[in-house]
């Protein structure tokens, strides 16, 4: 996301187009969908712990490449290694929750990881807007590299194992090149996951409207430099909107699913069946459906930029509110390999934002941004 405002200096610099650049968010989104398939099995053979860890130097080596990148391809291929890097988090952080919290408590944590995941692509276009224009787009990638150092020495020095089984246990006295090499894993498990009806139902239409949500905002710096005349900066600033409505859709999601949890559990005697935590996603779907036509036949209106705004903030909270129901059922259903649940949810969600973020100039330029 902290590339996003940066597109316009990107195509001049690599001189290319809208599509190529729109490429590298497509494929970076679809690698963040793909990659937690491999980590999220290995992080349950071998640990969270060595997982986070080697994602996290992973990813500062590949962003640095990325900043000094002199041409196209190079930044184009790195920006894929960089996702695949960067997708190790959300691949085994449905996993930590499960590891460390009591089903009644999974809700406000799903909600607590689901909000820390979204305050950074809230705040990141606005401070990539605000580096880009007077920086450069190169110090993006910079700064990027060092608060990933941080994090990767805050993972060495304090970071603990959450996965503890008795065969675990005894993994864990091994030394890492013993583990690899006594690795047996699957890395399609989340894939197969997704043949079965209730998990394939609950991920393809939250996947559907993650995608229209991307192609929203991939177009938005387009849509609001060429019709209100905005700079990367103030573009920046426009993605408060979806960050604000994001974290707040994250944490209704998480304390509504956490409350109606309680309220089953009195009602049926303490026999909850995971399936209860998908009756309050549906609140999330008026106010997201409401939010696209707002925000797209305001914009086709051509009036103030403001309005267009309140429908971006509630898509941006109906989607969120949804996501974070909709995983901690997975996490409920699925809990000695809930982070390849997790990961089968972040595939078929990323697979289609990969696909609609890559035409999303095409749809907006042919259709309009209402019909779109």
């Amino acid at each position: 996301m902290y590339q996003i405002p940066a597109i316009g200096d990107l195509l001049v610099y690599f001189d290319t187009n809208q599509t190529m650049i729109n490429a590298t968010i497509a494929l970076f989104i679809l690698v963040i969908g793909i990659a937690p398939l491999f980590w999220a099995p290995l992080s349950e053979r071998i640990g969270r712990k060595p997982v986070y860890i080697t994602c996290m130097t992973l990813y500062v080596i590949f962003t640095i490449i990325c900043a000094v990148a002199p041409n196209l391809g190079v930044f184009f291929a790195f920006r894929v290694l960089q996702g695949i890097a960067s997708s190790g988090g959300m691949a085994v952080a449905g996993g930590t929750v499960a590891d460390l919290f009591l089903p009644h408590e999974r809700g406000k944590a799903m909600s607590l990881f689901m909000l820390a995941t979204i305050i950074g692509p809230a705040f990141s276009p606005l401070v990539g807007g605000y580096v880009d224009q007077y920086l450069g787009w190169r110090w993006i990638f910079y700064i990027s590299t060092m608060i990933g150092g941080v994090i990767l020495i805050a993972d060495l020095l304090f970071m603990r194992e959450t996965l503890h089984r008795p065969q675990q246990e005894e993994q864990e006295k091994k030394s890492i090149s013993t583990r690899l090499a006594q690795l047996k894993f699957n890395p399609f498990v989340g894939l197969k996951l997704l043949l079965l009806p209730q998990v394939l139902l609950t991920c393809l239409p939250m996947s559907v409207l993650f995608g229209w949500y991307y192609c929203l905002v991939t177009s938005l710096p387009e849509t609001y430099s060429s019709l209100y005349g905005f700079s990367t900066g103030s573009i920046g600033l426009l993605y408060l909107t979806s960050g604000v409505g994001n974290c707040a859709g994250s944490v209704l999601g998480g304390l509504l699913s956490d409350r109606f949890h309680h309220w089953q559990l009195k009602r049926k005697n303490g026999k909850v069946a995971p399936e209860d935590r998908l009756v309050p996603l549906y609140f999330g779907i008026p106010p997201m459906v409401a939010g696209f036509l707002i925000y797209g036949w305001l914009l086709h209106a051509h009036v103030h930029w403001f309005p267009p705004m309140v429908g971006l903030f509630l898509t941006s909270l109906g989607l969120m509110y949804t996501i974070t129901t909709a995983t901690t059922y997975l996490v409920e259903s699925f809990l000695k390999i809930s982070a390849s649940a997790v990961s089968a949810s972040n595939f078929t969600r990323n697979l289609c934002a990969m696909i609609l973020s890559l035409l999303s100039a095409e749809i907006v330029g042919n259709m309009g941004p209402g019909w779109a």
